[in-house]
């Protein structure tokens, strides 16, 4: 199993002041479209992130945004509730317990701006009855990047309002992230979840960006989607520069990570040379549509320019970010996330259950270790993803005893409920 590099201890207790929390998340963005993973395209402040942080080198996310979306915020396998690709008028189930109602319990307020994509079916499912004060955003999958008065501004809420703002998306989310920042309560800890719609497609960026791209190489779809990218990079700065400006950097714990593998372009790995050509991307179980860039920072607890290959998951994020909070979750139900605090902060390999990834074809991944097992109704396939990242030999004739273990780990969702797309 993965051990981080030295860090620092950590200083949040149940005792201690509780850190404030903010995370960044983008849509269909993949391992090698980050500066700091040798990228032509500019992400400074991600790159910073890294730099300042520590780079989560295995995190996991699912093939498709709403299972991802779902792991997140249940701390539980969405395949539990049949959701494997896009929810459309399927919701999460309203007796499954929410990240956001964990930390409104524990006295934070609790802030989201961007993306939802768990549900719209009625204002039961939408975020200010999951857990979230304030609310400014879309419910769907998509919006439309430039906005106007008019049929193309539908979409947008704020708190259970219709609402018609006029700009560009990324920094509508941004302009309201600050808003939300400086107004704050100053005597509670900010829990914000900021999910961009950035850059999905069909993705959209200033002709100034575009220009740079296409004069970088790039074309077709893969201009909008670098151009995206480096805008909603300088989103990311600006909250970055507040965050800093309202004294809260050394309390505040920073993470960036993307909801899948890169859905721009073809749907295969897009390395340069030099770097890691993962496999797949968007819709797949291989590695390029889960393994997604991911960086954590926290001044004074997490050491900067760090790595960490401990294997951690969407579905940890739950019980890890209420450990380094030094709150308890307020879940009823068992999680299939752990707490990977340990594993980030204290130098120390940790053993974990498998982790149980659904793909939205009735595909699986099964990631144990250094092993991940593919299981498809016509293949079983297994991988050392430690030494063999690009999956290019499958070893299931020489692990027999590996791949029967880590297959009856998918026995408890063998009999999907999909009736909930």
């Amino acid at each position: 199993l993965g051990v981080c590099p030295a860090v620092v201890p950590a200083q949040s207790t149940a005792t201690s002041p509780k850190p404030h929390i903010v995370m960044f998340v983008s849509d269909d963005m993949g391992w090698n479209e980050v500066g700091y993973h040798g990228s032509k395209i500019a992400s400074p402040h991600i790159d910073g992130l890294a730099r300042e942080g520590v780079q989560l080198d295995r995190f996991y996310v699912h093939p498709i945004c709403s299972p991802t979306r779902t792991a997140l915020m249940t701390g539980r396998s969405p395949a539990r509730f049949g959701i494997t690709g896009a929810i459309g008028r399927g919701v999460v189930p309203l007796d499954e317990h929410f990240l956001p109602q964990t930390f409104q319990k524990a006295g934070y307020q609790t802030f989201m701006v961007g993306k939802w994509h768990l549900g719209e079916r009625s204002d039961d499912y939408a975020p200010n009855a999951r857990g979230f004060d304030h609310f400014f955003g879309f419910h769907g999958g998509g919006i439309n990047y430039y906005t106007t008065n008019g049929s193309r501004a539908r979409g947008w809420f704020r708190n259970g309002q219709s609402v018609a703002p006029q700009g560009y998306s990324t920094d509508l989310l941004a302009d309201e992230a600050i808003k939300l920042l400086k107004n704050r309560n100053k005597k509670k800890p900010v829990f914000l979840y900021l999910p961009f719609n950035a850059p999905h497609q069909p993705a959209q960026a200033s002709e100034r960006l575009l220009e740079k791209y296409r004069k970088l190489g790039f074309f077709g779809r893969r201009v909008g989607q670098a151009g995206a990218i480096e805008a909603m990079d300088a989103a990311i700065g600006r909250v970055l520069a507040t965050i800093e400006a309202e004294g809260m950097s050394k309390e505040t714990l920073v993470m960036f990570f993307c909801d899948n593998g890169s859905g721009g372009g073809r749907r295969g790995s897009t390395a340069l040379p030099g770097q890691l050509a993962l496999r797949g991307g968007k819709g797949s179980v291989l590695e390029g549509g889960i393994r997604v860039p991911a960086v954590l920072r926290w001044p004074g607890v997490i050491r900067a320019g760090t790595k960490c290959n401990q294997l951690i998951s969407a579905q940890d994020l739950l019980p890890t970010f209420a450990a380094a909070a030094g709150i308890k979750s307020a879940n009823q139900k068992p999680l299939d996330g752990v707490n990977c605090w340990p594993a980030i902060v204290q130098n120390k390999a940790m053993k974990r259950p498998p982790v149980i990834v659904a793909g939205p074809s009735g595909e699986f991944a099964v990631l144990h270790g250094q092993w991940k097992l593919t299981w498809s109704q016509q293949q079983v396939s297994l991988y050392n993803v430690k030494d063999d990242p690009t999956e290019s030999r499958d070893v299931t004739l020489d692990h027999p005893e590996t791949v029967a273990i880590l297959a009856d780990a998918l026995t408890p969702f063998s009999k999907l409920n999909t009736s909930n797309q």
